[in-house]
């Protein structure tokens, strides 16, 4: 709808400037004399002062008339343009209308001038609306519907009041007309300038209450607050001065300069749309801010540079940046404060920034700033890219801190797998090899043949079993039967020389690649050798699942459970070896209730064999 409204619109906006043009009473009679500029009463002045007016002795003032109500109708529509959810755009570009279609009072056609009378001031309480309402143009409080309705009865009902008594071409006031007013009942300046007195001081007290809400909303306005509506403030007060200047020349002084001071009013209405302009390359500045902000970061924490450029972008040094805490279900201050979001605040909002649906952080800031919802957007979209980054590099330094341990744990088990071969060699096959040199050497020495055979005998049983040792210690650091017959096959071995009974239940069908086997080998031997040392547990059951993509191992015992990895541990070499091929062990072993230890490997990454 706003597409097609705005162009409708400003064509609207060209057919009137035209038809004001074409409509203005260019006849001697209606030409103004500058010499009555020194005659003017209150009610002179306070006409003067209520509406546009033409007086053809000057084709500048028409230039500017035009120029202002053209001004207003462009920075409107590009205000509605770029913030279509906020009033202020669409009452601008009305009041442009307004003031236009205010021009052909000048008119000499009857119909013409009559509507231009009516229109004369209206596009006042939309301006006010605009300065009332600000930043969104909305009228949230009683009190601002009651004042912007006082101004529209004074812009209607006041303005038709008057001109009911009034007879444009039997007064000699500063808008001669050849006009006939269709609004007249009969000319009476007795009835006509007390109404336009009241309706006048009327007017003056609802700019002096406007001045009043203003001044104290600055003065109590948030730094967000004041940064936005400084541009309307300032054109709210240029005008306003200009008005008084206007009204205070209807003092009698020979060689007054009101002439000159009529033309003032034009710029000074001008201001406003000006502001709308100021505020957009505001708000234009403020993203490039954004961008900027960017820059900030890299290696200072998040919290340190990148949320004072956020502030300053969007002039709000109370803008913070809380993190979302998933193990706690709330939202962390710099500090690491739990907070609350501001829910039903009228000084504060928030904004949640969300990545794949899930919150990550919020962003709590003015109320005010609620109006500009494209640069809310530019720093939601700020923030989730600091965010990210953040995380990005807090995962990084976990992981490298994560490898700085893992390598300490695997030169600490690899240690530790050497001291253990050594006993096992020194305890077992060394001592049987040491036993049969003994008895080798007694052969030699024995000079009777029953001695001689016994000593052969024995030295032989001792040699037998050294080699039965050394290929049970060859086969925990590398079964043969892995490489041979395959993995399960291997399991199958393991399980008929656990001290305990094993179950296996196989899905996998075929071969593994060789590195996946022997570290499913290997993590399933030290889980049962747990099992059999640690839980006390009555039965083991292994299970192997896998599909295009990962396969899963789970050993299950029915033990006492309670099993913890602790640095050191076979359980953090098992999750070491896990990870060293891009999988991850799962531990779950309540008390009482047994352990299970599940053990996803990706396939995708290893060649098969």
């Amino acid at each position: 709808m706003r597409r097609r409204a705005i162009p409708i619109l400003i064509a609207l906006s060209l057919v009137l400037a035209v038809a004001v043009v074409a409509s203005v009473d260019w006849s001697p009679t209606a030409r103004q004399d500058p010499a009555r500029a020194l005659l003017l009463g209150p009610r002179e002045a306070f006409a003067a002062a209520e509406g546009p007016f033409l007086p053809v002795f000057g084709t500048t003032e028409l230039v500017l008339f035009l120029g202002a109500g053209l001004a207003f109708v462009v920075s409107g529509a590009v205000a509605w343009q770029f913030r279509p959810h906020d009033l202020t755009g669409p009452l601008i570009l009305a009041a442009g209308l307004l003031w236009l279609l205010g021009g052909l009072r000048r008119s000499s056609n009857p119909v013409l001038f009559t509507i231009g009378v009516v229109a004369t001031n209206m596009y006042l309480p939309l301006l006010l609306q605009a300065v009332i309402g600000f930043p969104t143009g909305r009228l949230d409080h009683r009190w601002e519907k009651w004042f912007i309705g006082a101004t529209w009865f004074l812009a209607t009902v006041g303005v038709i009041t008057e001109w009911m008594f009034v007879d444009p071409r039997a007064t000699v006031t500063l808008l001669p007309s050849t006009s006939t007013n269709l609004l007249l009942i009969r000319h009476d300046p007795r009835l006509a300038d007390p109404i336009q007195l009241v309706v006048g001081a009327g007017a003056v007290v609802l700019v002096a209450a406007v001045v009043g809400v203003v001044t104290v909303r600055w003065r109590h306005g948030t730094p967000a607050y004041r940064a936005g509506f400084a541009p309307l403030a300032v054109a709210y007060a240029v005008a306003g001065l200009v008005t008084v200047a206007i009204l205070s020349t209807a003092i009698r002084v020979p060689g007054s300069p009101y002439i000159w001071i009529l033309n003032l009013r034009y710029p000074g209405a001008a201001l406003f749309p000006l502001a709308v302009a100021i505020g957009l390359v505001r708000y234009r500045l403020a993203r490039a801010a954004i961008s900027d902000a960017m820059v900030e970061i890299g290696d200072v924490p998040l919290d340190v540079g990148f949320v004072d450029a956020l502030r300053r972008a969007v002039r709000d040094p109370s803008l913070v940046l809380w993190t979302y805490s998933p193990e706690d279900g709330c939202y962390l201050d710099a500090d690491g404060i739990p907070r609350e979001l501001p829910r039903h605040s009228r000084s504060r909002a928030a904004t949640i920034v969300e990545r794949e649906g899930r919150p990550v952080g919020a962003i709590v800031y003015d109320a005010t700033l609620e109006a500009q919802p494209e640069l809310l957007a530019a720093v939601r979209s700020a923030t989730i890219v600091a965010l990210d980054h953040e995380r990005l590099r807090d995962s990084l330094r976990e992981q490298l801190e994560e490898v700085r341990r893992s390598r300490e744990r695997i030169v600490a088990a690899g240690d530790m797998q050497r001291r253990r071969l050594e006993r096992d060699l020194h305890d077992g096959a060394q001592q049987r090899l040491v036993a049969a040199s003994l008895l080798l050497r007694r052969a030699q020495r024995a000079d009777d043949e029953m001695d001689l055979r016994k000593l052969l005998g024995d030295g032989v049983a001792e040699l037998d079993n050294a080699l039965v040792e050394l290929r049970e210690l060859a086969r925990g650091v590398y079964p043969p039967v892995l490489t041979e017959r395959g993995l399960v096959v291997a399991l199958k071995s393991l399980a008929e020389r656990a001290p305990l009974p094993v179950r296996i239940e196989d899905r996998i069908g075929t071969r593994l690649p060789a590195a996946i086997e022997l570290a499913v080998y290997l993590i399933t031997a030290e889980a049962v050798t747990n099992a059999a040392k640690h839980s006390g547990a009555s039965v083991v059951d292994i299970e192997l699942e896998r599909d295009d993509e990962q396969m899963t191992l789970t050993v299950r015992d029915d033990g006492c459970g309670g099993a913890k990895p602790t640095a050191g541990s076979g359980l953090d070499g098992l999750a070491d070896r896990a990870a060293a091929l891009g999988g991850y062990l799962v531990l779950h072993s309540p008390a009482d209730r047994g352990t299970t230890i599940t053990v996803t490997l990706p396939l995708g990454t290893v060649p098969t064999t």
